[in-house]
């Protein structure tokens, strides 16, 4: 039971004045005919998620701010290359086979995030808000594999919770491999942030990032012709076994925090891009190495599901006021 909203009760005649989960669908442009929710959490929360794209995070707002990055190609339709695909957001699903670099078979971040969701379920009642949906990878000859995603919010909660349980339903071991794209944008993200974190480990994805590695924490003000950084941050685990990091912008009197269940999620990426009319920030929990699953499977990233093995991701994002 939420008690908080449960001390509203004699103020309101439906619970959706306060907060809500609404299925409605999009009627413009190439994105005509596909599902939204959306999500208000009655606290100052507010985002979107789209069932027909991998039932991702896309808007955000927190008290009135936008918090997530956009691409230019607004809600395309879905389409083989990821990057004509993507609609950035707060959450992106990379994976299910592939994360990172096209390898093998597999394209760029793989291909579960251009699929649409069944068993579609919106539960919104007490306070409480709870979107579940299951998204399917396979083809004969191929894969089978299933991702059951739980997305959580409530009132007077100003966090979203994410749970991913990822079966192998096929009669052969399959590898598998995830990332959360989390992209962050202005005004959220600016020259004003700032990072906390236990202390740890940063180290840089290629030479010109292990170059500039000491200014992993510094963004600077949009810069042209600048391509990309990507960090991994190896963050201590606590007792509860999560480990988490902050990003905070004390001009906007806003902190994230990204926390992560180390079990199945040993790591985050840190993607560094303050480009001039594409500025942004993404912090990506992960098992992968952005490599690709070729090697990620050789030099022990990810994971090889059996058949009927299945494996439990899970991550939060908690927004705060500071």
């Amino acid at each position: 039971m939420n008690q908080k909203f449960e001390e509203l009760r004699a103020y309101i005649a439906t619970e959706s004045q306060i907060c809500y989960a609404r299925l409605a669908s999009l009627e413009e442009g190439s994105a005509r005919g596909q599902r939204v929710i959306d999500v208000n959490n009655g606290s100052g929360l507010s985002f979107t998620v789209t069932p027909d794209r991998g039932m991702n995070l896309v808007e955000c707002h927190f008290n009135g701010i936008p918090i997530a990055y956009r691409t230019a190609n607004h809600r395309n339709v879905a389409a083989d290359h990821f990057l004509r695909n993507w609609t950035g957001g707060l959450m992106t699903t990379c994976g299910l086979r592939n994360v990172g670099t096209p390898s093998g078979t597999q394209p760029l971040h793989g291909e579960i995030s251009r699929e649409a969701a069944e068993q579609l379920c919106i539960d919104s009642k007490g306070g409480e808000i709870k979107i579940s949906g299951t998204l399917y990878e396979g083809a004969i000859f191929d894969c089978n594999l299933t991702l059951e995603r739980t997305i959580e919010t409530a009132y007077g909660c100003n966090e979203i919770g994410i749970t991913d349980i990822v079966t192998n339903r096929g009669e052969k071991a399959e590898f598998t491999e995830i990332l959360y794209h989390c992209n962050l944008g202005y005004p959220f993200i600016s020259e004003d942030i700032q990072f906390a974190a236990k202390e740890h480990e940063v180290i840089g994805r290629d030479d010109a990032a292990k170059a500039d590695v000491a200014n992993w924490a510094k963004y600077p003000a949009p810069l042209a012709d600048f391509a990309e950084y990507c960090y991994r941050h190896n963050i201590p685990a606590g007792a509860d076994g999560w480990a988490e990091i902050t990003v905070q912008n004390p001009v906007l009197g806003i902190a994230l925090t990204f926390s992560y269940d180390t079990a199945t999620l040993p790591c985050l990426m840190e993607w560094k891009k303050p480009s001039k009319n594409a500025y942004l920030l993404g912090m990506e929990p992960t098992n992968s190495s952005l490599a690709g699953c070729e090697f990620d499977r050789a030099n022990g990233h990810g994971k090889m599901l059996e058949p009927g093995e299945s494996i439990v991701y899970r991550m939060k994002i908690k927004f705060n006021k500071i």
